[in-house]
């Protein structure tokens, strides 16, 4: 742990780093004395926001629309007994003229956040569901294959944004052994970013992969009061951005 890195351990228990190995954070529930509030700058989930982001994957446009609901999960096992998380509601629905009119419904999940005393935002799990369609546009199967809760079945949980952002972080937003194995870098924090939305500023530069998709990659912007705004794949050949911005 560097000494930029030495604040953490006010908020963190333990931290385990080993070269390239991501910091895997290790969950204590006394660090979440906290009312249900997730106010962290570069990811706040207030009940009611609402974001759309317009996707694209090998050729493929999505709509993208997330809800912060009111709603939260409390019954976890474990070490996550008595936790209460954020329920947030994330929708993919196909695009097939790339116009932003929604066509069918691709994905339904339903994220859980938590937010520790030091304001560090945790991923505690999904329950995701994934449809499949016959070429005349009816439903005929579903996964719910990448569904996850920390404290079943061995899945721990990860941070997908720390308070204080340090260029050079590397570290698990989710495990769940051949399942959820998301990371992030942090690459560079306080850059700028433009978008149809308007020009920001003192946004973050994250470099996401997962070993269950080894040379897969992608770089998300998350900025100030807003969270993702940006997401460009180039593996994938496209990309995200956020369209839409409301509170209701």
């Amino acid at each position: 742990m560097n000494a930029r890195m030495g604040f953490l351990a006010l908020f963190l228990p333990t931290i385990v780093a080993a070269g390239t190995t991501p910091l895997q954070p290790r969950f204590a529930i006394e660090n979440f004395h906290a009312p249900l509030v997730i106010d962290n700058p570069w990811w706040p989930l207030q009940p009611g926001t609402r974001t759309v982001l317009h996707e694209l994957e090998d050729g493929e446009c999505k709509v993208n629309d997330v809800i912060v609901t009111r709603n939260a999960k409390r019954d976890f096992r474990g070490d996550y007994v008595g936790l209460a998380a954020r329920v947030v509601s994330d929708r993919v629905w196909s695009d097939p003229l790339c116009d932003g009119r929604r066509g069918l419904l691709l994905e339904s999940t339903a994220d859980w956040y938590v937010q520790d005393n030091g304001g560090n935002v945790w991923y505690v799990g999904e329950s995701t569901t994934e449809y499949a369609y016959d070429d005349a546009g009816h439903r005929i199967d579903s996964s719910t294959e990448g569904s996850w809760e920390a404290g079943r079945d061995g899945a721990v949980a990860g941070i997908v944004m720390f308070r204080h952002p340090v260029e050079g972080q590397f570290y698990r937003q989710e495990y769940f052994a051949g399942e959820a194995e998301d990371e992030a870098l942090n690459e560079r924090v306080g850059i700028r970013l433009e978008t149809k939305l308007g020009r920001f500023h003192d946004c973050l530069r994250t470099r996401e992969t997962t070993p269950l998709s080894p040379g897969d990659y992608e770089f998300k912007y998350y900025c100030r009061n807003l969270g993702l705004v940006r997401v460009e794949a180039p593996v994938a050949h496209g990309g995200a951005e956020l369209v839409s911005f409301s509170l209701r």
